[in-house]
């Protein structure tokens, strides 16, 4: 008779699965906190229309770092210029709009003490990481060819 076999330790799910888990820190509804503060703020003071560069990585490299063109792509997303937001980040833009789900389910689990969880099986894990790297370098060189 064999014994059955114990998880490893630290092995993730054998599934991948979306929870309302309890206790689970709101990540979402932060993280869109601060995009809706930072959108805010763009709309406010013209930080979007500076006649120069503040971006440390390109004045000492002369490179575009990977978010060059967020605080124009905000000032864009403000007056409703969705083409001209994918112009100046495509990954900023499209992260601003995959966030506003996850901040809105997050603020509806919020009074049951619950929050959005995406439990990754390993492969699943493993292809997330691999997109998020590539989609990082694709809007790099999206902005390295564009001259943000």
């Amino acid at each position: 008779m064999t014994s059955p076999a114990l998880p490893r330790a630290g092995a993730g799910p054998a599934r991948t699965a979306l929870l309302a888990r309890p206790g689970g820190v709101p990540v979402g509804l932060a993280l869109g906190l601060c995009a809706a503060a930072a959108i805010a703020v763009v709309g406010l003071v013209p930080l979007d229309r500076l006649p120069f560069s503040v971006c440390l990585f390109k004045a000492v490299t002369g490179l575009p770092c990977l978010t060059c063109g967020t605080t124009r792509a905000l000032g864009r997303l403000v007056r409703l210029d969705l083409a001209g937001a994918l112009a100046m980040n495509p990954l900023t833009t499209l992260g601003i709009f995959g966030l506003v789900p996850w901040a809105l389910a997050d603020l509806a689990l919020l009074p049951w003490g619950r929050a959005v969880s995406l439990d990754l099986s390993p492969g699943a894990a493993r292809v997330a990481r691999i997109t998020v790297v590539v989609a990082a370098l694709a809007n790099w060189a999206w902005l390295v060819v564009a001259g943000r």
